[in-house]
């Protein structure tokens, strides 16, 4: 039975596909395993026939191609009752792994091309029955800002939807809802700074600075708002809707510890821009390097070094 290699840079797209695959098995309790192990259960699903259908699928993930090589040689030997997808992140198509498979049979799921993505934002606002000005709709795609790495389509139809609200979409209309960007902006800070791409922190500063030169304050401002609900939910043990937070809100995943030393240091730069003492743009960058070794558990103030490498 044949075997895929799917992975693209549109996790909309993939997920629709991984979600058809899943729709189409018959008798899915017997005939459907969705796994990212490699053990002796998933051997056997792959030498057994279809039960109750006329086939069996094996749908594997993992964070890249090279981990799975044991796994991919396996299939390609004996994994002749099940068709096998194998969902992957990463992809080094000079690998010996990505060698084993067919030309036709690796599915690779890329960003929209512009054209498009005009025609799928034109066809959504349509089908919700709504009507939106030439205006709006060039500051929608300009700000929307889809061919950065950050945004995919998931992205797109969640603002699209918020768009749609009304029925009569302006250029007003567009600046209130997607230029909300301010706290979209936090929650992408936290959620790099989590990750440990401080590269990527430093880049999203920038952008912040080049977009909202002004408002440096205000953007420390909502990431202490976010670490002091962090600090609370660590605290009580409870939710955000426990704290009477029901909208969409991003919070850093630390200790209590942590969150109150991020504040401290939050609260310390708002402080040191009111008093001049720092610029902005500085005050920025030092709170945020201090907020990556926070959760990389270094000490606040080992911040030199991440500044002296480039890396925020």
């Amino acid at each position: 039975m044949p075997k895929w290699l799917v992975y693209g840079e549109e996790p909309y797209l993939i997920d629709k596909f991984r979600k058809k695959i899943i729709d189409e098995v018959e008798t899915p309790e017997f005939n459907l395993m969705e796994t990212s192990e490699f053990t002796e259960a998933e051997q056997n699903f792959l030498c057994q026939h279809a039960l109750f259908g006329d086939k069996k699928v094996l749908i594997y993930r993992a964070n890249s191609l090279k981990e799975s090589g044991e796994f991919v040689k396996y299939v390609s030997e004996k994994g002749k009752t099940t068709d096998t997808y194998i969902f992957v992140q990463e992809v080094d198509r000079r690998s010996k792994v990505y060698k084993m498979f067919k030309k036709e049979e690796v599915q690779v799921f890329k960003k929209l091309s512009r054209d498009v993505l005009e025609k799928t934002v034109m066809q959504f606002v349509k089908k919700a029955g709504c009507e939106i000005t030439t205006a709006a709709y060039q500051l929608y795609l300009q700000l929307i800002n889809y061919d950065s790495e950050e945004t995919n389509l998931y992205d797109v139809l969640h603002s699209l939807k918020r768009l749609c609200a009304v029925k009569e979409i302006t250029k007003e209309t567009v600046e209130y809802t997607v230029l909300d960007r301010e706290q979209e902006n936090i929650f992408l800070l936290i959620q790099l700074i989590m990750q440990g791409k401080y590269s990527d922190v430093f880049r999203q500063a920038e952008l912040i600075l080049q977009n909202q030169p002004n408002n440096v304050i205000g953007v420390l401002s909502l990431l202490l708002r976010s670490y002091r609900l962090a600090y609370k939910m660590e605290v009580c043990h409870c939710s955000l809707s426990a704290l009477g937070v029901n909208g969409r809100t991003f919070v850093p995943r630390m200790s209590a510890d942590r969150c109150s030393e991020a504040m401290d240091v939050l609260d310390d730069m708002v402080n040191l821009i009111k008093r001049g003492t720092y610029r902005p743009d500085i005050a920025l960058k030092v709170a945020l390097a201090k907020l990556c070794c926070l959760q990389n558990g270094h000490e606040g103030n080992n911040q030199g070094e991440l500044l002296k490498k480039g890396k925020i």
